[in-house]
């Protein structure tokens, strides 16, 4: 194991983040669709379970047919039956299974951020129980307080301040869930003495990604990709692929003082977003808890750490790649290449074990 090899904490499974969606505009402008990237998702993370690795994926639970959750469900049910196939299979008759055979498949962890919890009925969450654990984040955990239970009437001055409210709580909930990704958590489970520890994430694969009509402060996969760049944690960016990931791709790979696409800019982001415009106006009445930042606090920084990443890239990214292979998994447009590019930094890491 390399001098960048990754170790949990107290012999935990890594837990490998992945950011994905879909962008239909930037794909079909690639010859590519749907199918194609949920067939590179699936390819990315089936290594990963079989590995014993624990995927992170922050989707909702809407299933529409770019949402991806379902599929890494899926996916996990599926490694699952095949790891007790394979246990079944190697245990010898009356003995004790082989550290090979016991291994375990990796779960889902999904990170949910208010509201977007509160659509996880327990018969959903009882379904997949044995495959994913769900981590709901709530307002008091973003250090918000509680709303009057009394609701305004409808229509009303206060009723359209509320509403407006609502919209920062969401965004400041969706900032927390992605920083208790990057840094872990523990979670206090009821008439159980210890609490669950969700590991910190060990790398984060980004592909895809809104660049505009999103909720929040900035799109997802921006504020992810800059809590990575600043604290080292490795980044897999597959640029090639279109949406948020490709204009990151494309502003780290640019000069040292070369200009930042637009799409980084504060203006950009307003005339794409309008309802920035309302986090702004009432975030001047409800200051934001510590550590959240706002869109052009976000921006700012996000600027900054691409402008110092571009003159180490490798060291930036930390994904075990040498400079040759980290600039090409920014760019390749080929499925398998960039999949080989990821398992071979991985494996590099000590995150997946080699083949």
């Amino acid at each position: 194991m390399s001098s960048n090899s990754i170790s949990a904490p107290n012999s935990t499974p890594p837990l490998v983040a992945i950011s994905v969606s879909f962008e239909r505009e930037n794909l079909l402008a690639r010859g590519l669709g749907l199918d194609h990237l949920r067939e590179l998702l699936i390819r990315v993370s089936r290594p990963l379970l079989r590995a014993g690795v624990s995927l992170a994926y922050g989707g909702h639970w809407a299933d529409t047919e770019d949402n991806f959750t379902y599929d890494l469900l899926r996916l996990v049910s599926a490694e699952k039956a095949v790891e007790v196939e394979r246990r079944t299979a190697e245990r010898p008759p009356g003995g004790v299974e082989s550290a090979a055979a016991s291994a375990q498949t990796g779960r889902l962890i999904n990170h949910s951020a208010w509201p977007y919890y509160q659509k996880i009925t327990p018969a959903i969450e009882a379904q997949w129980i044995n495959v994913c654990r769900i981590v709901r984040v709530t307002p008091s955990m973003a250090g918000l307080p509680a709303l009057p239970e009394a609701l305004p009437q409808a229509g009303s001055p206060e009723d359209e301040a509320r509403k407006q409210e609502t919209l920062l709580r969401e965004a400041v909930c969706l900032s927390t869930m992605r920083r208790f990704a990057l840094d872990g958590i523990e979670l206090s489970i009821p008439d159980v003495a210890q609490a669950e520890t969700i590991p910190p994430i060990a790398a984060r694969i980004v592909l895809g990604g809104k660049v505009a009509g999103y909720r929040g402060f900035a799109p997802g996969i921006f504020e992810e990709v800059l809590l990575n760049l600043e604290v080292g944690r490795p980044l897999f960016l597959l640029g090639g692929f279109g949406g948020a990931s490709e204009v990151l791709a494309k502003a780290l790979l640019s000069e040292p003082s070369g200009s930042m696409p637009r799409e980084l800019t504060e203006s950009w982001q307003r005339e794409r977003t309008p309802a920035l415009a309302n986090l702004a106006d009432v975030g001047h009445t409800l200051p934001l808890p510590t550590g959240v930042r706002d869109t052009s606090a976000l921006l700012s920084e996000l600027q900054t750490a691409i402008m110092k990443a571009r003159m180490d890239l490798p060291a930036a990214l930390n994904c075990g790649l040498d400079d040759a292979e980290a600039r090409r998994l920014l760019t390749t447009r080929n499925m398998r290449e960039a999949l080989k590019l990821v398992q071979r930094g991985l494996t590099h890491l000590g995150v997946m074990p080699a083949v």
